[in-house]
């Protein structure tokens, strides 16, 4: 599966055949095919394994991150850092991951779906927490949770081009987040105001 991953991730799910993984695995076709009925198979179950690995590791790092809604907020941006970008793995896995789960059928892409929405379910928890401290002033903490989870997965592309450490990046998301986190709504007529100002 690893091996399977890796070439996804350097070729894609199109560029890359049952065959090349078999090759690049040192197995027979027949050998891959007795664990894996097709490619799709193979990918199927990396996908949902990789997403409630993520899902596991959110949780619990959140059980032990304390009552602090900034701390744990923090803790949630680098716990999805993290688990995208901590070595060259990881960046493979979360490339294919976030990538290729629309080539699923209907049914395991709902099955994901409800995972990713569990995680943005803990995240708008830490969310209207950090809300109902005074901490943040959204009144939109699941959209929050969603962008913030957009951020987090969506860094895995332009990361090998940016020339910044882990840490670095870690940092800067976790700033990114607690502006989301602390936007208060935009007063009524101010789109309006401001487009007739402009004008």
């Amino acid at each position: 599966m690893r091996t399977a991953v890796g070439l996804m991730a350097e070729k894609g799910y199109e560029g890359t055949s049952t065959r090349d993984i078999a090759s690049a695995a040192g197995v027979s076709v027949a050998a891959l095919y007795y664990h894996f009925p097709s490619k799709l198979d193979l990918l199927r179950e990396f996908l949902h394994e990789a997403h409630e690995v993520v899902l596991a590791r959110l949780a619990k790092e959140l059980d032990a991150a304390g009552p602090d809604p900034l701390a744990r907020l923090d803790v949630a941006v680098a716990t999805l850092i993290w688990s995208n970008l901590h070595d060259e793995w990881a960046q493979q896995a979360a490339q294919v991951s976030w990538r290729e789960h629309g080539r699923l059928e209907a049914a395991d892409r709902a099955v994901i779906a409800k995972t990713i929405e569990r995680m943005v379910d803990l995240i708008a928890g830490v969310v209207s927490d950090g809300v109902e401290e005074g901490v943040f002033r959204t009144t939109e903490p699941r959209d929050v949770a969603r962008a913030v989870l957009t951020l987090c997965t969506g860094v895995v592309d332009p990361f090998p081009t940016v020339n910044r450490s882990l840490a670095r990046v870690t940092e800067q998301h976790q700033r990114f987040a607690h502006a989301l986190a602390d936007t208060p709504p935009r007063p009524s007529g101010a789109t309006a105001a401001k487009r007739k100002k402009r004008s």
